[in-house]
């Protein structure tokens, strides 16, 4: 990624009251709505893109990082390898700079192997659009896209488009019950940072970047705070409930 400039101004209301819009266009497989000034007729991206945080209280406290192992398995079968990759790459570009950056496209284009070309079919346009249709981007303006820092878990809607075998591994995924290897893998993990010293919020954060499901870490991190006897914690059921 090009280096990373942090912009004056991050506001995202618009986006934010779009939400439905943009996952509706994305379900019918409509094009996504875009504000007052951006057409999608548009022949050249602009070089500088502005990308800011588009946050979502709900979806974010439930999602999974773009750079997680649930996004590989079952998103990437959707949105593609060069989508993936470049949300990837704001994600990082996020973490750095979480008020916002300017990206340059050509440069980025470059580095992920999807060319330096801006034009309307060109791989980068089409991975920014395509974003946008799944409701993981909205363009605020021509030169402003807020880009989510979670991606939500899989509609039924969605999982009915990957091969039948990726969705019994998706359903194995956000079911604890039906992976107790799995869990009790967890509850080790859980158990060994809490032994560590992390706090029960670290730990349910880390666990959820990782894209472990929210049954799986509530029980996972139980059953370690049994192992260890630790006594009740108001905090860390705040935090798991």
């Amino acid at each position: 990624m090009s280096t990373l400039e942090s912009p004056h101004t991050t506001d995202t209301t618009h986006a934010d009251t779009t939400h439905a819009a943009t996952a509706d266009a994305e379900s019918t497989g409509a094009t996504a709505p875009l504000p007052d000034g951006v057409e999608h007729g548009a022949s050249v991206q602009p070089t500088i893109l502005e990308v800011v945080a588009w946050t979502d209280p709900i979806d974010d406290a439930a999602g999974h990082d773009p750079r997680s192992d649930y996004v590989e398995r079952f998103w990437l079968g959707l949105l593609g390898p060069s989508t993936t990759w470049l949300l990837r790459r704001f994600a990082r570009g996020l973490d750095e700079c979480p008020t916002g950056f300017r990206v340059n496209l050509a440069e980025t284009g470059r580095a992920l192997g999807l060319g330096e070309s801006l034009a309307r079919n060109s791989t980068t346009r089409r991975s920014i659009d395509r974003a946008c249709q799944f409701g993981l981007a909205y363009p605020i303006s021509l030169h402003r896209l807020a880009v989510r820092r979670t991606f939500p878990s899989l509609t039924r809607r969605q999982l009915n488009r990957l091969p039948e075998p990726l969705r019994r591994t998706h359903d194995q995924w956000v079911d604890p019950r039906l992976q107790p290897a799995h869990r009790a893998r967890i509850t080790a993990i859980a158990e060994g940072l809490l032994r560590r010293g992390e706090t029960v919020g670290g730990v349910e954060r880390l666990l959820r970047s990782w894209g472990v499901a929210h049954g799986l870490i509530h029980d996972g991190i139980v059953a370690a705070l049994d192992a260890l006897e630790e006594p009740d914690d108001t905090s860390a059921w705040l935090s798991l409930r």
